[in-house]
């Protein structure tokens, strides 16, 4: 059973995440509201997958992953973001990040790119930012 580390500083979208990730069979390992706890959470959990959001208070999602990335090349992160910023989403798949998904979520379209981060499914169609 895949194990996720979910990291937004909504919890309206920690729900939805987890809603959607245990119904594809994935253990939520644990939870975080700011990317200053990405680091902590990857080194007690070896999470198989990392959602992370961009924006967030403290530090950001993009700087987040581009640490973790740096000392964890293995780790697999999906960034989840409202922000329609292409040099961000650049920025984070530069640094490594396996895929990304636009809120408001579709829920389908989620669970396809997570099951691909998981390398559980082909390749999803890259949805472009708004």
């Amino acid at each position: 059973m895949p194990t996720v580390a979910i990291v937004d500083d909504s919890p309206i979208v920690r729900i939805q995440l987890r809603q959607i990730l245990q119904r594809m069979g994935c253990t939520v390992v644990a939870e975080a509201a700011s990317g200053d706890q990405v680091r902590a959470l990857y080194e007690q959990y070896h999470p198989d997958l990392i959602t992370l959001d961009i924006v967030m208070p403290g530090k950001d999602g993009v700087t987040a992953a581009v640490e973790l990335l740096r000392d964890f090349p293995q780790a697999r992160i999906v960034m989840c973001t409202s922000l329609s910023s292409r040099d961000k989403i650049l920025a984070c798949q530069k640094a490594g990040v396996v895929h990304y998904v636009l809120k408001p979520f579709e829920p389908r379209r989620v669970e396809q790119v997570f099951r691909f981060a998981l390398g559980l499914h082909e390749m999803p169609r890259v949805e472009g930012p708004s």
